[in-house]
């Protein structure tokens, strides 16, 4: 982290503005937002979205220091990569380089939001909740501070510096595949942009960490594109199953089930880097998880957010930011 100077800008996103770019309303550098919580869109510059004043600046000994400067040079890096990726449509042209920053970068987007911040929040009042339905004062309990809203900002800027090279690993062990979306949709983004799905349930537990099996990671980087990663153990299962089946279809010993071709499609997607174009109900979910794993606000290019309210209509809960639940 670098000393807070004259230099450092005031605004400070957390959604960066040269991905927001991707998804502008027309030409000029404005975007469509949907403000879940008040029910209500509008049209935004994008230097004003998905920010907050000193949102990464903190102070310690007195002393005030940022890692605003150090998120904008890995975002210079990365942003060069989205736009290969934006022109190709394929990941195939990227090195071994480019795809270790396109890592961190996600790494570093899954630490840097609202909703990662109030984890903590979260956590903390979990526990005094805990704490309290058993007559236990914080104060009793060895080796724990309650902390304010400061103390808690400071925990967030420290796991995003500290973390991110650890997180980047779980997206380097992970499949990756570039999707696309039909003629017609789009690709909605949120202050949580990098969503996550498993397929695999874990009754009575959580099941979206990042390095769980069957997890899939999500990051839409423009109104026709999305970056998934997808679960190693999953694609292996499929890698399987074509080897026996492609030679059986071959001569025409096996019928093609319904679902075949999506695998294939899947399959070569993910061995020539090209991406693959979804179906309708496809891009509903990967939109879907983004408004289910929003904290607030939604963004999109087109200003089309019907399936966003059909969604808070149906399931009043998506209102709000997802929270822990204690068990």
């Amino acid at each position: 982290m670098r000393p807070i100077d004259p230099s450092t800008p005031k605004k400070q996103h957390y959604v960066p503005q040269f991905i927001l770019k991707n998804f502008r309303a027309g030409k000029k550098k404005r975007v469509h937002v949907y403000d879940k919580q008040r029910k209500l869109f509008y049209l935004s510059s994008i230097r004003d979205a998905a920010c907050e004043k000193g949102y990464y600046n903190i102070e310690v000994d007195g002393n005030g220091y940022t890692l605003e400067n150090k998120l904008s040079s890995l975002e210079g890096a990365a942003g060069n990569i989205v736009k290969k990726l934006i022109d190709s449509e394929s990941l195939a042209g990227l090195e071994a380089k480019d795809l270790a920053i396109f890592h961190l970068f996600c790494a570093v987007q899954f630490l840097r939001t609202e909703t990662q911040r109030n984890l903590g929040r979260q956590l903390q009042e979990s526990f005094l909740e805990w704490l309290e339905k058993r007559g236990i004062s914080p104060e009793d309990v060895e080796n724990f501070e309650v902390f304010d809203d400061q103390q808690l900002k400071y925990c967030h800027v420290s796991n995003i510096n500290t973390l991110a090279l650890e997180v980047s690993e779980h997206f380097n062990n992970k499949v990756m595949m570039l999707v696309k979306a039909p003629r017609g949709h789009e690709f909605l983004i949120s202050d949580n942009p990098i969503t996550m799905y498993n397929h695999k349930p874990r009754p009575g537990r959580g099941n979206l960490g990042l390095g769980l099996e069957g997890i899939e990671a999500h990051m839409p980087i423009s109104r026709s594109l999305c970056v998934s990663y997808v679960c190693p153990a999953m694609m292996g299962e499929v890698t399987e199953r074509l080897k026996i089946l492609r030679p059986l279809w071959a001569i025409g010993a096996a019928p093609r089930l319904p679902g075949s071709q999506e695998v294939e499609e899947i399959f070569e997607a993910v061995e020539t880097g090209a991406s693959r174009v979804m179906k309708p109900e496809n891009m509903e979910f990967y939109n879907s998880l983004q408004v289910i794993q929003s904290s607030r606000f939604l963004y999109s290019s087109d200003g089309n957010f019907s399936m966003v309210e059909d969604m808070l209509k149906t399931n009043p809960e998506c209102q709000f930011a997802p929270r822990i639940e204690s068990n």
